[in-house]
C-alpha cells in the first residue's frame, strides 16, 4: 500500500487542475461526493485514512501519500484481515488459558480449601491457647480474691473471739469483787483478803482492740488488670523477629504451619520458567523463601541457627531478586548474603569471598545486623560475636530475610530464626 502511495505521491504534480479534462476511474457505485468541491471521492489519503476528490489531493492533502480509491479498498480489506487473524490467535490463546484454569480449578480449589481449612485449624489451637491462659488466669486471680476475703473474714473473727475471751475474763472478775462486798467481812480478817481480792480486780492496761471494717485491697486486683494480664501473657506470646511467609517460598521450600518463625528445607521437585509463571505466588524454584514483613528503615537483627544444614545461605533480599527462575546470590541481584557451600563458607559477593571462621570451627548460629540508614547487613557469629562480613549498600527499596537451605542432615532440626539473644523455638 505504501509503495502504490509513494508512485501516486510522485505524480501527484500531473494531477488536471480544475476546469481541465481528464479521465479519472469511474468511482465505485457506492462512493459519496465530496461535500466542499461536489466531486467523487475517487482517492484515499494513507496518512489521514479519509476518502478524498481530485481536489482536496491537490490542496490541504497535496504532500500527503494519496492513492485511488478502488486500490484503496483491497487494500484495507487485506489489512483487517491481516489483523483479524492477528484477533483470531489472541482469542484462541485466551482460550487455551481459560481452558487451563478452568482444568486446574478443581484442583486449585482443593489446595485453597485445605490451606483455609488447616489455616483455621491452626488458628483456633492458637486462639484456643490464649482462651485458656486467660481462663486460667482468671480463675487463679478470683482464687486470691477469694483467699483474701477468707483471711480478713478470718481475722475478723479471731479479733472477735480474742474480745469476747477479754469480756469473759472481766465478768468473771466483776461478779468475783461483787460477791466479796456482798460477803460483808469486817475487821482484820477482811483486810488480810483485801490483797488477793484487790489483785483479782487487776487486769493490766489492756485496752479493746479498735476494730475496722474490713477492706479487700481493691487496688491490688483491679489496678492495670488487663495490662498486668498482658505483660504475663507474653510469656506464652513471644515476639518473633521474622515470621516467615509460604507463599514466598520455591517449591522445595517450606515453612512449619504452626511456627512460621521455623524454616523447614523439605525436597521438592525443581520447576520451569513456564511453571513459575503459572504460579506466580511462589517466586522460585529453588528452597528459598522470604519473610513475610520486609524492612525501610531502622535497625534489625536477628539470629538464625544454621546447625547441622551443610549448605544454606541466609541474609536479605529485594523483592525482586527472585522472580526470576534463576538467581546466583549477590548484591547485583539484590541479594546481600552469606552462606556454606562444598564445606566453604563464603561471602557472596562478585566473585565471592572465603570467610575465615577457623579450620576447625562450625558456624551454629549467625547472627544478621541490618542497618538501613547505615547502609549495611553484617553478619556476626552469634556463638563468639566475631564479626565474619559487612555489606555497605544505599537501600532504595524495602529489604526482606532471606534464608536458603538445599540439604540437611538431620531433617529433624529445621533452620530456626532467633530473636537476639533470646530463644525463641525449641528444637524437640
Amino acid at each position: 500500500m505504501s509503495d502504490q502511495a509513494a508512485s501516486f505521491s510522485s505524480s501527484s504534480s500531473s494531477l488536471p487542475l480544475p476546469g481541465s479534462e481528464a479521465v479519472f476511474p469511474s468511482p465505485l457505485a457506492s462512493a459519496e461526493c465530496c461535500e466542499e468541491h461536489e466531486e467523487y471521492l475517487s482517492l484515499f489519503c494513507l496518512d489521514d485514512l479519509e476518502p478524498l476528490c481530485k481536489h482536496c489531493a491537490a490542496d490541504s492533502h497535496a504532500r500527503h501519500r494519496v492513492y485511488l480509491s478502488a486500490e484503496a479498498v483491497t487494500d484495507c480489506k487485506e489489512e483487517l484481515k491481516t489483523s483479524l487473524t492477528g484477533l483470531d490467535v489472541k482469542i484462541k490463546n485466551f482460550k487455551d488459558v481459560m481452558q487451563a484454569c478452568r482444568a486446574a480449578s478443581k484442583c486449585n480449589q482443593v489446595h485453597l480449601t485445605t490451606d483455609s481449612h488447616l489455616t483455621e485449624e491452626i488458628m483456633k489451637e492458637e486462639f484456643e491457647k490464649l482462651h485458656q491462659f486467660l481462663r486460667e488466669e482468671e480463675a487463679a486471680r478470683l482464687h486470691a480474691l477469694m483467699e483474701e476475703k477468707e483471711e480478713k473474714s478470718r481475722k475478723a473473727a479471731e479479733r472477735i473471739n480474742r474480745l469476747n475471751e477479754v469480756m469473759t475474763c472481766l465478768e468473771d472478775k466483776i461478779r468475783l469483787t461483787e460477791r466479796e462486798l456482798r460477803a460483808g467481812g469486817e475487821g482484820t480478817e477482811y483486810l488480810q483478803e483485801y490483797q488477793d481480792t484487790l489483785s483479782s480486780t487487776w487486769c493490766g492496761n489492756a485496752k479493746p482492740e479498735r476494730i475496722h471494717r474490713p477492706l479487700i485491697n481493691v487496688a491490688k486486683h483491679l489496678g492495670n488488670l488487663r495490662h498486668a494480664v498482658w505483660e504475663k501473657m507474653k510469656q506464652i506470646a513471644p515476639y518473633t523477629p521474622v515470621t516467615l511467609d509460604p507463599g514466598a517460598a520455591g517449591r522445595a521450600a517450606g515453612a512449619s504451619s504452626s511456627e512460621l518463625s521455623r524454616f523447614h528445607v523439605t525436597a521438592g521437585p525443581r520447576q520451569s520458567a513456564e511453571q513459575l509463571i503459572n504460579e506466580p505466588e511462589h517466586l522460585h524454584p529453588h528452597p528459598r523463601i522470604l519473610a513475610r514483613e520486609g524492612f525501610d528503615t531502622g535497625v534489625h537483627c536477628w539470629d538464625v541457627e544454621v546447625g547441622e544444614t551443610n549448605r544454606w545461605t541466609v541474609g536479605v533480599a529485594a523483592p525482586s531478586a527472585l522472580k526470576t527462575a534463576t538467581c546466583e546470590a549477590s548484591p547485583e541481584a539484590g541479594l546481600w548474603c552469606i552462606g556454606l557451600k562444598d564445606g566453604e563458607y563464603q561471602a557472596l559477593t562478585t566473585p565471592t569471598q572465603t570467610l575465615d571462621v577457623g579450620t576447625s570451627r562450625r558456624l551454629n548460629r549467625v547472627r544478621v545486623k541490618l542497618d538501613l540508614e547505615g547502609g549495611a547487613v553484617t553478619f556476626v557469629d552469634a556463638d563468639t560475636d566475631a564479626p565474619l562480613f559487612t555489606f555497605t549498600h544505599c537501600f532504595a527499596e524495602a529489604v526482606y530475610p532471606y534464608f536458603e537451605a538445599s540439604s540437611n542432615k538431620n531433617p529433624e532440626k529445621p533452620l530456626l530464626v532467633y530473636k537476639c539473644g533470646v530463644k525463641i523455638n525449641k528444637v524437640s
